[in-house]
């Protein structure tokens, strides 16, 4: 294996010498919230103006108290303010820590309670937002509370103080990536300078990447896929990038193609929802003079891949130049900064076509006919970037061979530290230099299928069953809404198995629910073989997913099954 060789020491690094470049230096393109088809109200920010503007934006911070290592969050959209306060963290030598803004899934109780459990955790010295976050979140007063408008506005002005920058040792953390549910205890993880160097460089690899290529993309900053991805890697590799808020892609995602088109974009990432999603709500005239030929890798990750929903993309779009083989799979995770596996451009998506019976009884990997009744279809998902490793283990933590589910660990450069403050589960999760996923799947000729992860499977009589399974067969069904399912395991009667619940969105009138779940019950049990217990309908957008649309299936439990089902016998905590 070649050794990994970072063109660049730290981010900070890499901003600087882009600031070099001078009026050639590139950009990172704010489209805002509006939607609109025209470039003239994106804000184009050069790199030399943006290493300035973090400068004035670290004196700003150190001016308020905060010093090199204390951690700073940011509860902030996409947009520059985000920018100045997160490189303006990095240059003073501080850790930002990115978190998701009020809206989305549930109230805004939800979203403060969240927030104040992820601010008693990191203990910030300093929290930026908008005003109104810092008043509704009544943090304590050991923290600092830093008007988000207000720091830009140092930040952007040339008669502001500066400070000349920090350059990091690669063992410094860089940031933490918050990893916290709805509920629970939350995880920071921590990852080093030297880390995401080493990720930026392995994804640029892997792509192929280019002085000259744009990436455009809509995932929020505060997730790792639209901050590495989406954001500090074209940093890295000195690249111009497109940045959309994630509200705007969903109420029109045909806006993120124009702005393909418009900005000759060669790269982005999302999850497999929202490639299903845009093939089925983006028309033909919004796409009225749109030139898609210049995108050349679309990374689909951070959820399980359903190879028919990403080729109906690709074959939705085909028509507007989108190359036949520009959607790559990929695998990663937050533990590795980012990515872990990434596939080669093919056409069609490629994907196996094996045996459920095999799977869910025997945890082996048979192939089948993709038009048998026993078929599913899991999709290749690549080799390891360069310098990271990957295996499959047993119950007993050892290597299995190929073709034998079993669960997923890697190691290499990019792997984080640990979590923050954590110990006992970093522990759990990192042992002889291998970080467990807690997702399961299995290799097949040095490259990796990704089954499902371990604590959403579904045990029934014994046999473990991916809840995606399930979600796929339910969302064929007419009146369900794409994306717009989730399968859930619940104990039965006796405590001894679990139950198939099906929990399913939909816009049809109330009177036709009954009918809908005959239909979604006879369409799982066809494909599965398994009969649900119930289905649960609920409105659009009711099913709680994360800020990237993977489905919180725990929390998704908790709200449509374990309210309306009554306590198995036997169950209960101790009194």
């Amino acid at each position: 294996m070649s050794a990994l060789r970072p063109r660049h020491p730290s981010i900070v690094h890499a901003l600087f010498a882009n600031a070099e470049r001078g009026a050639q230096a590139p950009s990172t393109i704010f489209a805002p919230e509006r939607v609109g088809d025209s470039a003239a109200d994106d804000i184009r920010w050069r790199h030399d103006a943006l290493a300035a503007a973090a400068c004035r934006s670290a004196a700003a911070l150190a001016s308020a108290g905060v010093r090199p290592g204390d951690r700073v969050m940011l509860c902030l959209p996409t947009s520059p303010e985000f920018v100045t306060a997160f490189f303006g963290a990095l240059v003073l030598g501080a850790v930002p820590t990115a978190v998701a803004t009020p809206g989305g899934f549930g109230s805004s109780d939800l979203f403060y309670d969240k927030f104040r459990r992820l601010a008693a955790y990191l203990e910030p010295k300093a929290v930026i937002a908008s005003a109104g976050v810092l008043e509704a979140a009544e943090l304590g007063a050991d923290v600092t509370a830093l008007d988000s408008a207000s720091l830009h506005g140092s930040a952007v002005s040339p008669t502001s103080p500066a400070v000349a920058p920090r350059f990091p040792e690669p063992g410094d953390i860089a940031f933490i990536q918050s990893t916290s549910g709805s509920t629970g205890t939350p995880k920071g993880v921590q990852i080093t300078h030297a880390n995401l160097a080493a990720n930026c460089e392995q994804i640029a690899l892997a792509a192929s990447m280019d002085i000259g290529d744009t990436w455009v993309g809509w995932l929020p900053l505060h997730h790792d896929m639209g901050l590495i991805g989406g954001f500090l890697t074209p940093v890295f590799t000195a690249n111009d990038a497109v940045v959309m808020p994630p509200s705007r892609f969903l109420r029109k995602p045909g806006d993120w193609l124009r702005a393909v088109g418009r900005y000759r974009g060669t790269f982005t990432a999302a999850p497999n929802f929202a490639y299903g999603y845009a093939a089925a709500r983006v028309t033909d005239e919004e796409m009225a003079g749109v030139d898609l030929s210049s995108w050349r890798f679309l990374f689909c990750g951070a959820e399980p891949i359903h190879a028919p929903t990403v080729q109906r993309f690709v074959d939705r779009f085909t028509a507007w130049g989108l190359p036949e083989d520009a959607l790559v799979p990929c695998y990663g995770m937050a533990e590795a900064s980012l990515a872990v596996t990434v596939s080669r451009p093919h056409a069609p998506v490629a994907f196996d076509s094996i045996s459920r019976r095999a799977l869910t009884a025997d945890g082996l990997v048979a192939d089948v006919d993709v038009d048998d009744p026993d078929a599913m279809q899991i999709v290749d998902c690549g080799e390891p970037v360069l310098g990271t490793e990957v295996r499959i283990v047993d119950g007993d933590n050892l290597p299995v061979t190929e073709d034998v589910v079993g669960r997923i660990q890697f190691r290499g450069p990019s792997t984080t530290v640990g979590y923050f403050r954590l110990p006992e589960p970093t522990a759990s999760s990192h042992a002889e230099d291998w970080w467990d996923t807690g997702d399961i799947g299995y290799l097949r000729a040095g490259r990796l299928r990704v089954t499902g992860r371990q604590k959403d499977l579904i045990i029934i009589r014994g046999a473990n069953y991916l809840p995606t399974d399930f979600e796929i067969a339910a969302e064929a069904v007419p009146g369900v809404r794409p994306g717009g399912a989730a399968a859930v395991g619940y104990a039965d009667a006796d405590g001894l198995s679990e139950d198939l619940y099906l929990i399913v969105e939909s816009a049809v009138d109330p009177a036709e629910y009954d009918e809908l779940r005959r239909a979604v019950r006879v369409a799982v049990s066809k494909r599965t073989g398994i009969l649900a217990a119930d289905v649960v309908v609920v409105p659009p957008r009711s099913i709680p997913k994360t800020t990237s649309g993977k489905v919180q299936r725990a929390q998704a439990r908790a709200l449509f099954v374990e309210r309306a089902v009554p306590e198995p016998v036997g169950a209960g905590g101790a009194g």
